[in-house]
């Protein structure tokens, strides 16, 4: 029997039902936390949840957790803005899947750490892991969830204010509504993650995955429906070249060249090689699973969820780019832009079809999914970051007490980490709407990624290097990934550049493509790291043979 086209009808803005939908599933989040919390009693129950997690529920979790509000909006806005060479760089999760299956993961679950910057101090020395923990808490994770935060709030405040306000009769700006949301949503995810830990993080990411597969797949349904067109008029829209966007090239020798798919395959395989040997926030669920074969198992599902929900939100783009192309649906996205591919708009498209394309009731749920992302990855982050401050810093640095003590001061950490990262993201309101998510995220937080990954394969592949040599390679790595990032803004701002001002230089001059920064200094750090330790004295060469990916894998067994 076909289905009421009422149910397919589009609405203006969110209705009370979208808001109770709402409030149910953030009802649930909370239940979740307090639930859990009853059943903590060590540091290792908040932190890797005894290590008995079924590898399904940890799998989900880590798709989740990854993709986060940031790839969710930005997935979509990128393929409508610059086409699929983002999408296409996926075709890049069989190798990295591999990578991390085979050399990652059982050398991890054989070291048998709660923090993984503790291999640093064994292998190096105390002052390469201090430096890690620093480059993670300060540029790679806390400026990750703060980006999330605000994605987050930006695009539930514009999906949100018009009817939000109507209901309630207040006068309020769509700014003064984002810090609103902001301040809800971070405050939120701080107190239910501080309640349960990471067994709550990771069951109610689950849910929330649930909400975000299901989210992308409404949207994909009432477009087709409405437009009465399918994946491949969408996809001959997107490579339309005129309307849409050609396919991009299979490669270039100008690095400039933002999008080729040999660029944007190495761009995501060193982010998945690299995010999954020094990323806290990734490894530490593999750590929650009881052997190396349930922490495979959960990586088969990551790897799998991941695929068919990025390519769900690759369909996404190219639907909605077909949708507002289409003259009988073109309308005002925001301040009176109407083309979906100005960069000013191309981040909100998603947000816009959401509250204006999506029929009451189902609104709310894609909205929950907004938040189910947002949550997944902030909570994520936060114990991350509280678990690693308490072992690498507290506990190295023998400040904590009893055991009491000890659980009281992950969520002590917890409320403050958390806290931080709103407060942050209330500063981060202040970058130009402009910026691409995509953009943005290569161009800050992802700077500390490629050294980090390379510190680790260094120490496991690299027996000569020594605490001396990685330090100068990762520092060094760490100012060729800046350096790259913000190329034609250091240019400028140093006077090799002839253009009046800053804007006009970005708009006629390229640098580096955002999908190469992390390749770039993956690889400078490995090399400079080895070419060092040829200039200095050789290490303790036993010391680090016994901390050789190949020793540890080869000569422990899985328990």
């Amino acid at each position: 029997m076909p289905l009421p086209s009422a149910l397919f009808a589009q609405h203006a803005g969110l209705v009370p039902l979208d808001y109770l939908v709402i409030l149910v599933y953030l009802g649930g989040v909370l239940a979740a936390g307090w639930y859990f919390s009853r059943e903590q009693e060590e540091q290792e129950d908040y932190f890797v949840a005894g290590r008995q997690m079924p590898w399904l529920a940890v799998g989900l979790s880590i798709v989740a957790t990854m993709l986060s509000t940031v790839t969710y909006l930005a997935a979509p806005g990128e393929v409508i803005r610059h086409g699929l060479a983002l999408a296409i760089g996926w075709l890049s999760l069989p190798i990295a899947f591999v990578i991390v299956n085979t050399l990652w993961i059982p050398f991890f679950m054989r070291l048998g750490v709660t923090s993984i910057y503790e291999y640093l101090e064994r292998r190096f020395g105390l002052v390469a892991r201090l430096t890690a923990v620093a480059m993670f808490v300060l540029i790679l994770r806390l400026f990750w969830m703060a980006t999330i935060v605000l994605t987050a709030s930006r695009a539930v405040a514009q999906i949100t204010h018009p009817s939000l306000i109507e209901i309630l009769s207040v006068d309020m700006t769509l700014n003064q509504w984002t810090l609103v949301v902001l301040l809800s949503v971070g405050i939120f995810a701080t107190f239910y993650t501080m309640l349960g830990g990471i067994k709550a993080v990771i069951w109610t990411d689950v849910a929330q995955f649930i909400a975000l597969f299901g989210g992308a797949v409404l949207t994909l349904v009432f477009v087709a429906w409405r437009t009465g067109t399918g994946p491949i008029v969408w996809l001959q829209t997107t490579t339309a070249g005129g309307e849409g966007h050609s396919l991009p090239p299979l490669a270039s020798w100008d690095i400039t060249e933002r999008n080729t798919i040999v660029f944007a395959v190495l761009g995501a395989v060193s982010w998945y090689a690299c995010t999954f040997i020094a990323d806290q926030v990734a490894v530490q669920r593999y750590l929650t699973t009881p052997s190396v074969k349930a922490a495979v198992r959960g990586n088969v599902v990551n790897f799998v969820g991941d695929f068919i929900v990025m390519i769900l939100l690759a369909l996404c783009g190219m639907a909605l780019l077909t949708y507002y192309l289409d003259p009988a649906f073109q309308t005002e996205i925001a301040d009176g832009i109407s083309d979906p591919r100005d960069e000013r708009v191309a981040d909100k498209v998603f947000p816009h079809f959401i509250a204006y394309g999506l029929p009451a009731g189902v609104s709310g749920m894609v909205v929950a999914a907004l938040f189910a992302v947002a949550m997944s990855s902030l909570d994520s982050g936060i114990n991350s970051v509280a678990a690693v401050l308490t072992i690498d810093v507290f506990e190295r640095l023998r400040l904590t007490g009893t055991k009491t003590r000890r659980l009281l001061l992950p969520r002590v950490l917890t409320i403050i980490v958390g806290l931080f990262c709103t407060a942050l993201a209330w500063m981060l309101l202040s970058i130009p709407e402009r910026y691409n998510i995509i953009g943005i995220t290569a161009r800050t937080f992802n700077c500390a990624l490629g050294p980090l990954g390379a510190m680790f394969m260094v120490g496991m592949f690299q027996r000569r290097v020594g605490q001396a040599a990685v330090m100068i390679a990762t520092l060094s790595g760490l100012v060729i990934a800046v350096g790259s990032a913000w190329w034609v803004e250091l240019n400028w701002s140093l006077g090799w550049l002839d253009y009046a001002t800053l804007e006009e230089a970005t708009k006629n001059v390229s640098g580096p493509s955002p999908f190469l920064i992390t390749p770039i200094s993956t690889v400078a750090t490995f090399l400079i790291a080895t070419c060092v330790s040829f200039l200095l004295p050789e290490r303790d060469r036993t010391r680090a043979a016994s901390y050789s990916w190949r020793s540890v894998v080869h000569e422990k067994g899985d328990e």
